[in-house]
């Protein structure tokens, strides 16, 4: 909703929307700093559920640093530090949209993170499979992730 007017969430409302669930995803552009996504994430958990409030409807969402934006692994570490201090916000749902997109070692390591932070603070994740390259492979992979995780995972058994 981030990028929709609202003008949209008007059209939403007449057709019967009561809310809305908005993962993190890819502004169009790698943001070249954690600053950026604190502002984000302040825009995601304070100001959207605000403005769609306006129209009536419940706004809930995911934080993450995009797959598409996880090759550089610093700043994804930066950006999943920050995540800790919105989780209690009201209608932040877990960590999300996580996974893969070009299946690299990079956003491998990343997504492995955001599974560490959602179970470090019992989050529900939300997957991204692979646009770019094999699917199939990376859901394979995104699997690999979270079934090696020692935590424990009775849905993926």
């Amino acid at each position: 909703m981030v990028s929709r007017t609202t003008d949209d969430y008007q059209a939403m409302v007449t057709a019967g929307c009561e809310a809305v669930c908005e993962p993190a995803f890819w502004a169009g552009y790698d943001r070249k700093s954690a600053d950026g996504f604190y502002d984000y994430f302040c825009q995601l958990t304070e100001h959207e559920p605000k403005r769609a409030a306006k129209f009536g409807l419940a706004h809930f969402c995911w934080l993450c640093i995009n797959p598409k934006e996880s090759e550089d692994v610093g700043l994804a570490k930066d950006v999943i530090d920050l995540i800790p201090q919105f989780i209690d916000k009201p209608g932040v749902l877990g960590i999300g949209e996580i996974g893969l997109n070009k299946n690299s070692r990079n956003e491998l390591k990343v997504l492995e993170m955001h599974v560490e932070v959602a179970a470090k603070y019992d989050q529900l994740i939300l997957v991204h499979t692979p646009h770019l390259e094999d699917k199939l492979k990376g859901t394979k992979l995104i699997l690999d992730v979270l079934k090696s995780d020692k935590r424990g995972h009775d849905a993926l058994s």
